[in-house]
C-alpha cells in the first residue's frame, strides 16, 4: 500500500487496473461524531458541476450515478466511485470532512479531533493511504483530504489536505455548491454555521487620507447585492466595502443560502462575482470578497471596538431598498439612535432611519464623520401607529467575531 504525503500525486493505473474504487474517510477523537463527510463533483475550473454536485448522507448518489455513499460506520464513511461512469464534464471527485456546525459555537480548532486518514481500495485491496494528525489541522474545521482527477486523458490521485476555518459552509461556498444536501451529524439536519477565518487587516484611514463628504463620498463603497439560491430564487440586499482588497460586509440572511453571489458598487451596472468568506448566524453578519482580485479604491471605516454609540447620535443609512425595482441608484436616509438594546444576546442599535426590504446589510454611519457604527439587519412595521423602528447590529459585534483587525 502506498503511503501518500500531502500534495503527492500518482497515476491511478500505476496502482490498479480497476475502475471501481472504495474511498474511506475516518477521523478519531471525542468530537469525531460531529463530523460530516462528503464527496464533491467538480468541473475543470474546480467548481461544482452543478449547485447540487455533492454526495453525503443527505444525498446518497450523484446525478450521474458514478459516486455512491455507503452507510456510516462509527467515525468513518466510505464512498464508491466507478470511474468508467464519470461523465466528461466532471474533472475531479474531491473527498472532504468537516463540521457543518454543532450545538456549541466553535471559537477555534476542533481540539478534540486527534487525527485521521483517507484510504483507497480497489478489488478489496488497500492501495493508498493519506494520514493526518491533530497538529496538521491547525484551526481548520473542514478539510479536503484527497481527490481523483483527470489529466491528459488519465485518472490520477492526489492527497490534498487543504483546510477551511469556516467549516463546510465556507468550503462549499469556495466550490460554488449549495449546502442543502449537507447536514450536521448532530444537528438533526439544521445548518448551524461555524467560525470564520481571521487575519484581515483593515485600513485605519480613508482612501487618500481625505475626510469624505457625507453622504456623497460614501456611496461608491456601498453595493447592491444579488444572490441566487439552489431553487433559482433571486434575492437582493446591500453591502459595503471595508478594505482595498475587495472585502465587504453584509448580513448573514442576505447571503447564507446563495449558490451565486454578485455585487455592483457605487451605482455601477457592472456586476462582480463574489465569494462568502465567513458567516455568523447569531449576529446576522457575513464577510465576503469580490473574486476578480481587482479590489476596490473605496472603502468605509468602522468605528473602533471600544467606541460606544450614544443616544441621539445622528445617523445616516445607504442602501438599495427593494433592490433592482428602484434601479441601480443608492438610497440615503437619516435618523438618530433611539435605544441601545440586546436581541438574543447580540448588541443592536434601535434607530428611526428609514429602510425597506433590500436595505439589509447597509452601513449605518455617523453623519458627523461617516464612520460606520452598525449594519442594518431588521425592522418592525408600526406605520399605522406613526412609529419607525429599525435595528442595526452594533459594529462592535463585528470586531468580536475575530474576522478582522485594524492596522495600527
Amino acid at each position: 500500500m502506498l503511503e501518500l504525503a500531502r500534495g503527492q500525486r500518482v497515476k491511478v493505473s500505476d496502482l490498479s487496473s480497476e475502475t471501481r474504487f472504495r474511498l474511506t474517510s475516518q477521523v478519531d477523537g471525542p468530537d469525531a461524531n460531529d463530523v460530516v463527510f462528503a464527496a464533491m463533483l467538480l468541473d475543470e475550473k474546480g467548481l461544482g458541476v452543478t449547485p447540487t454536485s455533492i454526495v453525503s448522507d443527505e444525498q446518497q448518489v450523484s446525478a450521474c450515478g458514478s459516486v455512491h455513499v455507503k452507510p456510516r460506520v462509527g467515525t468513518a464513511q466510505s464512498f464508491e466511485v466507478d470511474l468508467s461512469r464519470v461523465p466528461p464534464e466532471v474533472h475531479s471527485v474531491m473527498f472532504a470532512f468537516g463540521f457543518v456546525g454543532a450545538s456549541k459555537k466553535r471559537s477555534g480548532p476542533p481540539s478534540a479531533i486527534a487525527g485521521g486518514r483517507w484510504s483507497v481500495e480497489a478489488g478489496g485491496v488497500a492501495i493508498a493511504r493519506f494520514g493526518f494528525t491533530k497538529a496538521d489541522l491547525g484551526e481548520d474545521t473542514a478539510v479536503t483530504l484527497g481527490e481523483l482527477y483527470r489529466k491528459s486523458g488519465a485518472w490520477r490521485m492526489r492527497a490534498v489536505g487543504d483546510g477551511f476555518t469556516g467549516g463546510f459552509p465556507t468550503m462549499l461556498s469556495r466550490f460554488r455548491i449549495a449546502p442543502g444536501g449537507l447536514a450536521s451529524a448532530g444537528s438533526g439536519g439544521s445548518l448551524v454555521l461555524g467560525p470564520a477565518p481571521a487575519g484581515l487587516w483593515l485600513p485605519k484611514a480613508w482612501p487618500g487620507g481625505v475626510q469624505p463628504a457625507v453622504p456623497k463620498d460614501l456611496t461608491r463603497s456601498v453595493g447592491l447585492t444579488i444572490t441566487r439560491t439552489a431553487e433559482g430564487t433571486v434575492h437582493t440586499g446591500t453591502s459595503f466595502m471595508v478594505s482595498p482588497g475587495g472585502h465587504f460586509v453584509t448580513c448573514h440572511h442576505v447571503v447564507h443560502d446563495a449558490i451565486d453571489l454578485s455585487v455592483a458598487f457605487g451605482g455601477s451596472n457592472t456586476l462582480r462575482k463574489a465569494q462568502v468568506l465567513a458567516l455568523d448566524h447569531e449576529s446576522d453578519l457575513a464577510l465576503c470578497c469580490v473574486e476578480d482580485r481587482n479590489g476596490s479604491p473605496d472603502w468605509l471605516l468602522p468605528v473602533g471596538p471600544d467606541e460606544t454609540p450614544g443616544l441621539g447620535n445622528e445617523l445616516g443609512l445607504l442602501g438599495y431598498p427593494l433592490g433592482v425595482d428602484l434601479g441601480m441608484s443608492v438610497t440615503y436616509s437619516q435618523g438618530i439612535v433611539n435605544s441601545l438594546r440586546k436581541s438574543q444576546g447580540v448588541s443592536v442599535l434601535q434607530i428611526d432611519v428609514g429602510a425597506a426590504p433590500g436595505s439589509s446589510g447597509g452601513p449605518v454611519f455617523r453623519r458627523s464623520d461617516g464612520q460606520v457604527v452598525g449594519v442594518l439587519t431588521s425592522g418592525l412595521n408600526f406605520a399605522d401607529r406613526g412609529m419607525l423602528i429599525n435595528f442595526a447590529v452594533d459594529i462592535r459585534t463585528l470586531w468580536t467575531l475575530g474576522w478582522m483587525q485594524r492596522l495600527s
